[in-house]
């Protein structure tokens, strides 16, 4: 478990202290997870490097990597609560999870994002440069349709 402070805020790596009710709420909200229930939530974040963004007990941000934890991560579900944005904290939080111990090691870091790219370009990420190099399927809107 990892702790990062600055000014009265808190990143921290800490599973205990997630607010699973806080990161649904906002996860269901967003344009990537619109819809998306609880218990996929808790399944996602107990399989996952969670970083946690609090100010004093509030959690009030949330970032995950999907990792093997020795050459890749994917970074995922990267939220600050709408009353804390433009302050700097989404950022901060990024930062956080790229000072991670061994994660400057990891041969491919990946990230699937329409929202703040300039956000993302300024930590370094770049879009490939080879279209054909990542592959993929996309089932956007999954979590709105009815388990068969």
């Amino acid at each position: 478990m990892l702790n990062w402070t600055k000014d009265n805020y808190l990143v921290s790596t800490d599973d205990a202290l997630l607010q699973l009710d806080v990161i649904h709420q906002n996860l269901t909200r967003t344009t990537w997870a619109a819809g998306i229930d609880e218990a996929t939530v808790r399944n996602a974040v107990a399989h996952s490097l969670n970083f946690g963004l609090y100010d004093g007990g509030r959690q009030i941000g949330y970032a995950r990597f999907i990792t093997d934890h020795a050459t890749f991560a994917y970074m995922a579900d990267v939220f600050v609560i709408d009353a804390y944005r433009g302050k700097g904290l989404g950022r901060w939080l990024v930062e956080c999870m790229l000072a991670y111990p061994g994660v400057a090691r990891y041969r491919r870091l990946l990230l699937a994002t329409t929202s703040a790219p300039w956000l993302y370009e300024k930590l370094g990420f770049t879009t490939p440069d080879n279209p054909k190099l990542f592959w993929h399927i996309n089932r956007p809107g999954i979590y709105r349709q009815r388990p068969e």
